[in-house]
């Protein structure tokens, strides 16, 4: 399913169903279109799908939408006042899948009796209404991710927002401020978000930015369905409870406010309550690393910026899961990297047992491979819609779990020993199950063959009449045949006629007189006979009481497995988390990870490192680097004190490639996984902040170089000495001049103000003399070698600044057109020759040195500064621009105003010399 369907269509589904067509006068309507009119005034905001027979059907504008979005026949009843389109009942899963990927919400009306008992028009009733964020069937969910449903609510700064997997009953609340509402819906990735209907501010702002950015479906629900009253009311009753204080809250907060209303959004979309829901958990921002939109967009957490693929990924790089619920708690574990050290270390311990016993962790991999997705299954055990083969399903895999708690057992580690706990207790539950059910139970529940031979002996009793009848027509036919001479004759069975013995018409003058004819068909005749009436009688009979008592067994099965839900969810959190680390292990081993080591300073050293998704795609060996930020020597390495890294050299040498590569090995440190590289040594990291890439956001009015600044404003707003920074070419959307002023100033803010570790890669050579000046930033270049008039990338990072950029070079090996190169170089040499960047490096650093202090552009009064500026040389940037410029990034990185002695204002500009 795509989310950005919903983005699409979301708002204009809203809107078609406000202007929806108006029930009829009831005294002109048949009593099942009476039923139906009802219905849909149930579930007014859904397209009804109408069980009658063997289809689902659609009426008036419902089936308008329908036929055009699912590619089915428009007819009409009523002399075709009544448009009409249905769908088969077999097929509802394929066809409701497309509706709900157009973002629409689709109310499910079933027969609830049976229509040969009815009396009058069949009883029907919406038995669900199925939505974006409330799926729970296995063919509408895709097995790997996620599938959640979000409420968010206002106090004041304050939000609380509430996330639900239906599909696994996952519950978590939490409280963010208003600043880092989208980025922490971002990470959960929403199906549906659901908002109060009216009054709270800006509520239809956060809707827009909510589809826009994250493209979910937004769904209004009743403002009283967010009130502290009412939310203690549906957890009280939903989880049987007299108040919150056994869940760990005090008071009603507005997280709990927003989970409040997921539960009464549940039980109007689900008709009854989700027995599966875990009661709610409190995540606390403070316990994982902070990632926003931006990061997780720039690093290709999930998927790839070009594409949108998830092959290509941070997350398809490190996935050796072989279970559905181990991929889901996986991408997860990415987006919620750990902060505390001891939690992290404890993944770690438990990756370093299993890669070094392959013995357990091929069983534990093998294991989980055969194992069914257990968390979804007991989803839809929680809202009573699972089938036999599922509840067979939880057998197998249930009866898998003592060999695997055995072997976790065996390893020397005391986090496996607990895991191997939480999979223990259920072995008389497996034993039930699979000595019940049969190995092929099927998915329908009223169609027979549910349960094993011996289950129940009235059970096989019946179906041994029914057997039994399959022979004795055999013998009945093989008589009537010797008895009438006919050998085309043969007894068949349709719903209209029962059993009957039908004869071709060549042999219709052999036909006995007690022979009764039902029916002619072409070339033929059906007759029946007494025996044969008789037979049916019991054979049917048989065979209806026989399903009749399998469906009454698995119900009082289905409700004593229910009783285990509980159990079943440790155990299955317990095997997702297996896969997941087991995962790691095989890919530790695979790609000769190492584990990183966490340290109480803030330093940041890799040795060889390697990216972890460009490794896995190049056909090469893949070239290591080394990083050293705030680092001090060890073990013969040099290293420098710095915390801030210039990277310069030319396009398509590797210093974008190398700066995600860091940022991503950090990432996955915090997460407990291994990392490709020799050694690792960090301190912890609380923010990871990106800077990278260029792409216009022209929907929302903003171009790429406004999204660059308003993306290093956060940054500049936000980082602690703790946090990891990687910028990116930052100042290259706009002149020359701009862009270097402003890249000065964001490199002294991060190099002095804030002292965060950082990398930053760029274009602008003259940056490389805050070497000389800050004690924090030090210069590093990517390696080439020139060979005749081509240039070699070695995709080496050493020391020191590079020389020149080589971007003629690398437009050669683009393959711009030679004419076009040879002017290039023309032009380039020229404005070498006029411009030389050698002569005004030493003049701009000996400005600094005479000062005796650091050069802070935004910390000086503007006339101090221009002066500056022109001391410099810049012959291009006379004194008025200097001073406007100053003003503008100060204004667009949200910095203070800087008053003092000389300082200049737009009625009086300042008086510099030439």
């Amino acid at each position: 399913m795509t989310r950005a369907s919903h983005q699409t269509s979301a708002a204009d589904v809203a809107a078609d169903h406000t202007n929806r067509v108006a029930p009829p006068d009831p005294t002109t309507l048949t009593p099942a279109m009476r039923q139906y009119w009802e219905q849909r005034q149930q579930a007014a905001d859904a397209l009804l799908l109408f069980r009658m027979g063997d289809f689902y059907e659609l009426f008036y504008d419902d089936a308008e939408r329908a036929a055009g979005l699912l590619g089915i026949t428009l007819t009409s009843r009523d002399n075709g006042k009544t448009p009409l389109a249905g769908i088969p009942h077999h097929a509802l899963e394929s066809y409701l899948a497309k509706l709900v990927d157009a973002g629409h919400k689709v109310a499910i009306s079933e027969q609830i009796e049976d229509a040969r008992q009815a009396k009058g028009v069949v009883k029907r009733a919406i038995v669900r209404v199925v939505t974006p964020g409330t799926l729970t069937d296995e063919a509408l969910l895709d097995r790997d991710r996620s599938n959640i449903l979000a409420a968010i609510h206002a106090s004041g700064d304050q939000f609380g927002v509430a996330s639900l997997e239906l599909s696994t009953g996952v519950f978590i609340v939490q409280c963010c401020a208003a600043s880092h509402l989208l980025s922490e819906l971002a990470r959960l990735a929403p199906a549906e978000v659901l908002l109060a209907d009216g009054g709270q501010p800006g509520r239809d702002e956060h809707a827009e930015q909510i589809r826009e950015q994250l493209g979910c479906a937004i769904t209004y629900s009743a403002a009283a369905d967010f009130a502290a009253p009412r939310v203690a009311e549906q957890f009280q009753v939903h989880f049987e409870t007299t108040g919150l204080e056994g869940f760990g809250f005090e008071e009603i907060d507005p997280a709990l406010q927003a989970a409040g209303a997921l539960l009464a959004y549940v039980r109007q979309t689900q008709r009854a309550a989700a027995r599966h829901l875990q009661p709610p958990r409190r995540r606390h921002a403070g316990a994982f690393m902070a990632l926003d939109p931006t990061t997780l967009r720039s690093l290709e957490v999930e998927r790839t910026l070009r594409t949108g693929a998830r092959t290509g990924s941070i997350l398809a790089a490190v996935d050796r899961t072989r279970n559905p619920m181990g991929a889901r708690l996986l991408r997860n574990w990415l987006c919620y990297p750990l902060l505390e050290p001891r939690e992290i270390a404890a993944r770690q311990r438990l990756v370093e047992a299993l890669r070094n016993d392959n013995d357990v962790r091929q069983l534990a991999r093998t294991k989980l491979r055969e194992m069914s997705d257990l968390e979804r299954v007991i989803g839809r055990l929680g809202v009573m819609r699972i089938t036999p083969r599922d509840l067979r399903a939880i057998g197998d895999t249930l009866a898998q779990l003592p060999a695997l708690a055995d072997a976790l057992r065996r390893l020397p580690n005391d986090e496996a020993a607990v895991l191997a706990e939480r999979l223990v207790g259920l072995e008389p539950l497996a034993q039930e199950l699979c000595t019940a059910l049969a190995e092929d139970a099927p998915t329908a529940m009223r169609d027979g063959g549910i349960f094993a031979a011996g289950f129940d002996a009235e059970l096989d009793r019946l179906r041994g009449l029914t057997q039994d009848g399959q022979r004795w027509l055999a013998l009945y036919q093989a008589e009537q045949i010797e008895r009438t001479g006919i050998p085309t004759l043969k007894v068949g069975f349709n719903k209209v006629f029962g059993y009957y013995l039908e004869v071709t018409n060549p042999h219709r003058d052999r036909v006995p007189a007690d022979y009764v004819r039902k029916q002619t068909v072409k070339n033929a005749e059906r007759y029946i006979t007494d025996a044969l009436k008789k037979h049916e009688s019991e054979a049917l009979s048989a065979e209806s009481r026989a399903k009749e008592l399998e469906y009454d067994h698995f119900l009082v099965l289905r409700e004593r497995t229910a009783t285990y839900i509980p159990q079943l969810q440790r155990c299955a959190t317990a095997l997702a988390e297996i896969d997941v680390l087991a995962g790691w292990a095989e890919l530790a081993v695979e790609r000769h990870y190492c584990r990183p080591e966490f340290v109480d300073v803030p330093v940041l050293e890799i040795d060889a490192g390697r990216h972890p998704v460009v490794e896995q795609l190049l056909d090469r060996a893949f070239v290591p680097n080394d990083t050293r930020l705030g680092s001090i020597a060890a073990d013969g390495i040099e290293a420098s004190s710095g915390t801030l890294a210039l990277i310069t050299g030319p396009n398509m040498a590797g210093k974008s490639t190398y700066i995600r590569q860091v940022a991503a090995l950090v990432l996955l440190a915090h997460c407990g996984c291994w990392v490709p590289a020799k050694r690792m040594r960090l301190g912890p990291v609380d923010r990871v902040f990106t800077r990278v890439g260029a792409a216009d956001e022209l929907a929302r009015g903003q171009s790429t170089f406004m999204v660059e600044m308003l993306e290093t404003a956060n940054i500049l707003h936000n980082a602690t000495a703790s946090s990891l920074v990687i910028l990116d070419e930052v100042g290259r959307g706009t002149s020359t001049f701009d862009g270097l002023s402003l890249a000065w100033a964001i490199t002294e803010h991060l190099g002095t103000r804030i002292g965060c570790r950082t990398l930053f890669a760029t274009h602008y050579h003259e940056l490389t003399e805050l070497a000389e000046l800050l004690e924090s930033v030090f210069n590093l270049n990517v390696a080439v070698r020139e060979f005749e008039d081509r240039i070699v990338f070695l995709h080496r990072i050493v020391s020191g600044a590079a020389d020149m950029s080589y971007g003629l070079h690398v437009a050669k090996l683009a393959g711009v057109p030679r004419a076009v190169l040879e002017r290039g170089n023309a032009v380039l040499n020229e404005l070498e020759r006029t411009f030389s960047r050698d002569s005004q490096r030493p003049v701009l650093a000996a400005v600094q040195r005479r000062r005796s202090r650091q050069l802070r552009l935004f910390d000086e009064p503007e006339e101090v500064v221009v002066r500056q500026l022109r001391d410099v040389d810049m012959r291009q940037l006379d004194a008025q621009r200097a001073q406007a410029l100053i003003r503008q990034w100060r204004d667009v990185l949200g910095l203070p105003a800087v008053d003092g002695p000389g300082a200049a204002s737009d009625s009086h500009p300042p008086t510099v010399q030439p």
